[in-house]
């Protein structure tokens, strides 16, 4: 019988202990959604003005628009769980822009590519493991995201 005290307490106290992990997860994903939101609309806008493609330049112009409207849902949800608005964007994007800024013509089309096929293989990856787990709010957000970033890899994937 002191076994199966033991037993429950311990489930007990497992259980009460990821409140506040989760709320930290929340923070975490919330905020790494909108900074990324923020290098892909950067992206984006660079992709629109350099690419040598039509097709890319369009892929360009959807991630500004849809990642604009992501962006936005991100802000909201932040604000659910009490999280301020960043403004920076991931050190990827960063790094990217940098990289795309040297380059021209197919050597433009080729690295953006090659660069946001992996960069969405991560995130779709991100939000997938947020639909499957986390607090009820990022959970839907992150629900609500996967087709349109699973799209934006399709479409990418289909350009190379």
């Amino acid at each position: 019988m002191t076994r199966i005290f033991a037993f429950a307490a311990l489930i007990a106290l497992l259980v009460g202990l990821p409140a506040p992990l989760r709320a930290e997860q929340a923070t975490f994903f919330v905020i790494d959604a909108i900074k990324h939101d923020n290098g892909e609309i950067a992206v984006g806008t660079l992709v629109q003005q350099r690419a040598a493609s039509p097709a890319v330049r369009d892929l360009g112009a959807t991630l500004v628009r849809d990642h604009s409207a992501s962006r936005a849902q991100a802000i909201e949800t932040g604000r659910a769980v009490g999280v301020g608005v960043p403004t920076q964007m991931t050190t990827e994007a960063r790094h990217l822009l940098r990289r795309l800024a040297g380059l021209s013509g197919p050597a433009f089309d080729t690295a953006f590519l090659t660069a946001t096929i992996k960069d969405f293989r991560k995130t779709i990856d991100k939000f997938a493991e947020q639909s499957r787990g986390g607090d009820p709010v990022t959970r839907q957000m992150a629900v609500d995201a996967l087709p349109r970033l699973r799209d934006h890899l399709r479409v990418a994937l289909s350009l190379r």
